[in-house]
């Protein structure tokens, strides 16, 4: 008579299902859980019984009973369990597991793990790698360039001071020998050079400076420091005198020097620091003194 019963369980089932919406897996499971423990119960029979027949652990058969999806292993695990469940009992085991659907529930996706987000593929990983490549070189080309433009920087400015040193250095000897010449070598010098010796011919003295390469200089106009620094090639100066105008560079040979607007000269040779002293009572001012600097 049981056995009828399920057979009419399982027909009114399977009409519900063709009329109304599917039913739920933890309904279904309900449903096979409570026919299965009435049958049991009828036959008295113990749950531990049951367990040693099917190798079926009791915690499971419980959960098969009371309807506990969630104690359950995966659904197709779950249909073999209740397959055997039933053919313990003498039931039809193939009637009650195709009853509990195999498919999965709807689970909610309120966690995602790593794998749920953007999979990164070796292209991917090619263009970043390029990218990081193409900024480190960037980035090592600039310091490269950056310490070069500075240690040029440094070199030209230790050049200039080199030029500097050396060219006070000369002037200051220069002018400890014309302290130590005698009246008479002043009056021998005057004579090769063209000066007269008749100072009240004096007249103002115009020199006029065109650099060729940078240099630094000193202008010395009547015993007072007219200028002082490094000039660049190209730079065309003029500086004029009432008595004497001193003149001392870094660089000779770049500095080309015209007295009253005649013909332009090179000051000395070229990377030797020279002084040159321009008196307004030559007599033919145009070309320089050669003094020894």
């Amino acid at each position: 008579m049981t056995k009828n019963l399920l057979f009419l369980f399982f027909k009114t089932t399977k009409q519900k299902r063709h009329s109304q919406e599917p039913e739920t897996a933890q309904k279904k499971l309900a449903e096979i859980g409570t026919q299965l423990r009435q049958y049991r119960e009828q036959q008295s029979i113990c749950l531990d019984k049951v367990a040693v027949v099917t190798m079926i652990r009791r915690n499971l058969l419980q959960a098969i009973e009371d309807g506990q999806l969630d104690q359950l292993p995966e659904p197709v695990y779950t249909q073999g369990l209740i397959k055997r469940y039933a053919e313990a009992m003498g039931l039809d085991g193939n009637q009650f597991a195709e009853f509990f659907p195999i498919e999965p529930p709807p689970r909610s996706r309120t966690k995602l793990s790593w794998q749920d987000g953007p999979q990164l593929r070796p292209m991917h990983l090619y263009l970043f790698y390029t990218f990081l490549i193409i900024c480190s070189v960037n980035v090592l080309s600039q310091l490269m360039s950056g310490s070069i433009t500075a240690k040029n920087g440094a070199g030209a400015e230790e050049l200039a001071l080199g030029q500097q040193e050396q060219a006070r250095a000369a002037a200051e000897a220069s002018r400890a020998s014309q302290n130590q010449k005698p009246d008479s070598y002043e009056a021998v010098e005057a004579v090769r050079t063209g000066q007269n010796s008749n100072k009240s011919g004096n007249k103002p003295v115009m020199v006029n400076v065109t650099f060729k390469a940078e240099s630094w200089m000193q202008v010395e106009v009547d015993g007072k420091t007219e200028f002082e620094g490094t000039l660049p090639t190209g730079t065309v100066r003029t500086w004029g005198a009432q008595k004497q105008l001193v003149v001392v560079a870094g660089n000779a040979g770049g500095v080309m020097v015209a007295v009253n607007n005649g013909q332009a000269e090179p000051l000395g040779a070229p990377g030797v620091a020279k002084e040159v002293v321009f008196k307004a009572n030559e007599l033919n001012p145009s070309a320089p003194p050669k003094n020894e600097g």
